[in-house]
């Protein structure tokens, strides 16, 4: 893609959604935030980190806080000019392109409506290559590169910067300031180059959510079969078709957690969940974990689902997909794997050929 029209934001944030792994924001929120801004601005360019000077800086930009909160109270112009200030006073430079942190429909569409009202370009990339909820856990602090410094801009106009520290303790530090920034915040982390980008190899990620989600729209929800071309543009498989039979959840720090029980034509499973889908199973045999990708689409629509949004009753289809080979390392498992989020689970990588419908554990 060479640039982000209104034409082109259905797809982009329907394919955002299928990286959220059943976060990522609200899908309708993040196209109204895209669309208004394409529409006041014109046009985004896309380009790719290698296409810029190396010693070029990039912004990048994540949305940060809870995710109902972000439906009440949207980032606006100011807040995306103050951070590029921010940004660029602490670097002494100038910006030339923004970068998105990650993937899902809001952290796709949001660095999207800030190169808009910024008037630069945005890098066809990403730092995560799927949705992750700490701002800690990217490629790039895989590679070795500091998380630091940090800034935010709250809803309410208020800066908060972070110079130095651990990326985890950064993590919860960041959680603990949101209350007073409004609970929303547009966030940067990574004081990075287009040629760090570059070496990075993350080039095509706002390309693949378009091409997933082209083909994510053209789905015939009637059958399993219809499935067949976002399944083939994702790499992904579809595990088996089930009723919700349970939502348990709690979000007693902004941030949802829970179980999802299913019932199979096998019998019950469940999916475990913090912001996004991290472990689902069957009997006790885990199937696939985080990091990578498991989602849920709505067996009459054929559109993917907020987990937090799913309804007793409702018929569903549950689909893993894979990510980014470096989450697979020793290194990426100990970073994002199910220990990393609490759970005495060792990861189960994604192959292709689970099947959450057979009898009894594979």
């Amino acid at each position: 893609m060479e640039q982000v029209a209104e034409s082109a934001i259905d797809d982009i944030v329907r394919g955002a959604v299928h990286f959220g792994s059943g976060g990522g924001g609200e899908p309708h929120l993040g196209r109204q935030l895209l669309t208004a801004a394409v529409r006041q601005y014109g046009p985004v360019p896309l380009v790719q980190a290698g296409s810029l000077a190396p010693d070029a800086l990039v912004l990048p930009v994540v949305s940060a806080g809870a995710p109902y909160a972000l439906l009440e109270k949207a980032h606006g112009v100011h807040e995306a000019e103050a951070l590029r200030a921010a940004v660029e006073a602490r670097a002494g430079r100038e910006c030339a392109a923004v970068l998105p942190v990650q993937l899902g429909s809001a952290n796709v569409a949001v660095p999207l409506a800030v190169a808009a009202r910024l008037g630069l370009p945005c890098l066809d990339a990403d730092l995560m290559r799927r949705t992750l909820p700490s701002i800690d856990m990217t490629l790039l602090r895989l590679s070795g590169h500091p998380v630091p410094p940090i800034t935010l801009v709250g809803c309410t106009g208020a800066l908060v910067e972070f110079s130095s520290g651990d990326g985890a303790v950064l993590g919860e530090l960041l959680r603990a300031v949101m209350p007073g920034l409004g609970l929303v915040a547009l966030a940067s982390a990574y004081e990075v180059t287009a040629g760090v980008c570059a070496r990075l190899g993350v080039d095509g990620s706002i390309s693949d959510c378009a091409r997933i989600g082209a083909a994510l729209g053209a789905v015939s929800p009637g059958s399993e079969a219809g499935y067949a071309p976002f399944l083939r543009a994702c790499g992904g498989r579809m595990l088996c078709t089930a009723t919700v039979a349970e939502l348990v959840q709690h979000s007693t720090d902004g941030w949802p957690r829970g179980v999802v029980s299913l019932n199979t034509p096998a019998g019950f499973a469940r999916i475990d969940f913090q912001n996004e889908n991290l472990i689902v199973s069957r009997s006790g045999t885990v199937l696939a974990t985080v990091p990578d990708l498991i989602s849920l689409a709505d067996a009459e629509t054929g559109s993917l689902l907020q987990t937090t949004d799913l309804a007793l009753g409702q018929e569903v289809h549950v689909i893993a997909g894979p990510v980014d080979d470096r989450w697979h390392t020793p290194e990426g498992l100990d970073m994002v794997g199910p220990r990393a989020f609490g759970y005495a689970v060792d990861p189960v990588r994604f192959d292709g050929t689970g099947d959450l419908t057979a009898a009894g554990p594979r």
